[in-house]
């Protein structure tokens, strides 16, 4: 019974942090990345906003991986094989300065590189992905869950998912990384009055 009651107790005070997190994560959005026409200065918004589903992810040695843990991060999603080509290897690339530019709020943005294929990794992106977490993921759940262009694949697009665990925008290819880190710096800045006291552990 104890052990119930606790479990309530947690998941009360889950929805109590998630129900004052939304309004900054969404004033943020709005008032300052949003135009007043009703679109993002870059990027598109995505509408409605869709949680964090429950894929079929595996780290590259096997092991299962749940995104939904990393609530109270900022996610930075990319797709593509494990060939990794030159756009591949840009978006990883923009990425990790989109993370160094953050500064302080470094420990807020992850990076998650999903895997399309099983095929090794390409070993020269190693290096320089490090820090970047890589899941082998199901292309067709991708699909179902990440919005694309009209006529676009999963290749050479970057998502966020807000600290909430919401896909919330979409910057297609090839992103263009200044506007991409403005917006996101101005996301990073204006949700800081939100900090969640405990952060999953990157693996």
């Amino acid at each position: 019974m104890n052990r119930q009651v606790a479990r309530r107790n947690r998941r009360t005070l889950a929805l109590i942090f998630a129900v004052s997190a939304a309004p900054v994560v969404l004033a943020a959005l709005l008032f300052f990345v949003v135009h007043p026409r009703g679109r993002p200065a870059y990027g598109e918004l995505i509408e409605p906003q869709r949680p964090v589903p429950a894929l079929t992810l595996h780290d590259l040695r096997g092991q299962p991986v749940d995104l939904r843990r990393y609530d109270g991060y900022w996610l930075m999603v990319m797709a593509a094989p494990a060939a990794c080509d030159a756009t591949c290897q840009q978006l990883l690339f923009d990425m990790r300065q989109f993370r160094l530019a953050s500064g302080e709020d470094q420990y807020r943005v992850a990076r998650i590189w999903l895997v399309l294929d099983d095929a090794p990794v390409n070993p020269g992106v190693l290096a320089p992905a490090a820090g970047t977490m890589m899941l082998r993921a199901n292309p067709a759940q991708l699909r179902a869950w990440l919005p694309t262009a009209p006529g676009a694949g999963l290749e050479g697009a970057l998502w966020l998912v807000d600290p909430l665990g919401h896909l919330m925008l979409r910057f297609d290819a090839p992103v263009q990384p200044l506007p991409a880190l403005g917006v996101f710096k101005k996301l990073l800045y204006n949700s800081a009055g939100w900090k969640p006291r405990h952060l999953e552990p990157l693996r």
